[in-house]
């Protein structure tokens, strides 16, 4: 069944690490019950650290829903949390496609991909973008040669603690 996609890429801003610990530590939390929470709900939302793989961002949300004002409610609720105003949005590729994330790795082609894929991936094929899930060995060369995103998925607290 196809469904409509959200990909949201943020980068975790520098005045967050300057922070006291223990106030750190309750925004990732307020935030972490708010992912956790949407990820109960009708549709999908995968967390993934991009820590280390991106310079441009730090976190991906990728949102499947039946119905795209779902993006509009979920982004509500964000920006009612004191960590938004922390993170940074450097990115939303919107797309229509067949499929729900499993795996792994996950490596995003926002305009697509050109080529065959290698043997092993799954494909997440929507009208414009491309994503991939697989091991990172097979992900890492194609992320860099076609310049995409990787991403490991993570439970959303472990994201956060990952920034």
């Amino acid at each position: 069944m196809a469904r409509y996609w959200a990909f949201s890429l943020f980068r975790l801003l520098p005045e967050f690490r300057r922070l006291e610990a223990e106030h750190q530590e309750h925004l990732k939390e307020e935030f972490a019950a708010l992912l956790g929470r949407w990820q109960a709900r009708e549709g999908f939302l995968a967390v993934y650290s991009l820590v280390g793989f991106s310079a441009e961002a730090d976190l991906l949300l990728w949102q499947g829903a039946p119905d795209p004002r779902a993006f509009q409610a979920l982004r509500r609720e964000m920006h009612r949390t004191r960590l938004l105003g922390y993170l940074e949005p450097v990115g939303l590729h919107l797309d229509r496609g067949e499929g729900e994330p499993g795996g792994h790795f996950l490596a995003l082609f926002p305009f697509g991909l050109e080529g065959s894929l290698p043997e092993g991936l799954k494909a997440f094929r929507g009208e414009v973008l491309q994503a991939l899930e697989g091991s990172v060995e097979a992900l890492l060369p194609l992320a860099l040669r076609e310049g995409g995103l990787l991403g490991a998925r993570r439970t959303p607290r472990e994201a956060l603690d990952e920034l």
